[in-house]
């Protein structure tokens, strides 16, 4: 397995575990539950980032605390993206594609059906954050969702196996991008700690002001998507270019070689 595989595999099972936390989180724990949570985090947010994460990033509204309120808002995505996440995980399990076609099928068929139903909240939902920035990727990302998971369902009804194949993984790409930024933010810790923030623009992330820990996170959520694309094009795309290649190139040794020999 390369290690494209491995962090597209890796990047499933945190999707899928990041999802459910979410959802339990927010119907099950308090607020101080949630926020001690994000405060025991490998996130590089002090007390600043911590009530820039708390009152600009909505926690407050998902508890219907203040004047907006989203908690029925933020319960009823996080059950949807989790259902999604577990439906794609699923998706690309090789012994159910081959022994189980039709669970394939019909989970196939439910997760994009979900993500098309549920499109409206996710629109709301990133509309409302105040992050301009982020935007320029959030909204392309967006964009992406129907894109490719019509697309994708066009090609497996017109027997377009490996078209249909590409298609799905650039769709997955689309849900693991929001997981990919909150990794990316982690990477920030380190980067900003020690010798080595001397070296980065925001500097040590423990003297942050709320202005910091908001440039963080949108530095986080752009650069994840070339990071996340990145990986989904290459399996998409370029690594079957290579395999096809490469069994062609093959197919055409083992007919000369014969030939080679019997003219010797």
């Amino acid at each position: 397995m390369g290690i494209w595989n491995i962090l597209a595999k890796t990047g499933c099972v945190l999707t899928i575990l990041w999802s459910i936390k979410s959802l339990i989180a927010y119907r099950f724990w308090s607020l101080d539950q949630v926020m001690d949570d994000v405060a025991s985090s490998p996130l590089p947010l002090n007390k600043n980032g911590l009530d820039f994460w708390q009152n600009d990033l909505s926690v407050n509204a998902y508890y219907d605390v203040g004047s907006v309120k989203k908690q029925a808002r933020i319960r009823f995505h996080t059950f949807i993206t989790a259902v999604i996440a577990v439906g794609l995980c699923i998706q690309f399990i090789k012994r159910i594609r081959q022994n189980n076609i039709s669970i394939h099928r019909w989970v196939g068929r439910a997760t994009i059906a979900s993500s098309l139903l549920a499109y409206p909240h996710f629109a709301k939902l990133l509309g409302g954050f105040d992050q301009q920035v982020a935007r320029y990727t959030e909204y392309p990302v967006l964009a992406l969702i129907p894109y490719f998971g019509i697309k994708g369902w066009r090609q497996i009804r017109n027997k377009k196996v490996a078209e249909h194949r590409s298609s799905m993984i650039m769709f997955s790409a689309c849900f693991y991008y929001f997981g990919v930024s909150r990794l990316v933010m982690m990477v920030m810790n380190p980067l900003h700690s020690g010798v080595l923030a001397k070296y980065t623009g925001l500097g040590d992330w423990r003297e942050w002001e709320r202005e910091d820990a908001k440039d963080a996170l949108t530095i986080a959520i752009v650069l994840a998507f070339p990071l996340t694309f990145g990986v989904a094009t290459y399996n998409a795309y370029i690594l079957p270019s290579i395999e096809a290649t490469s069994t062609k190139g093959q197919g055409i040794t083992k007919m000369t070689v014969p030939v080679v020999a019997k003219s010797a």
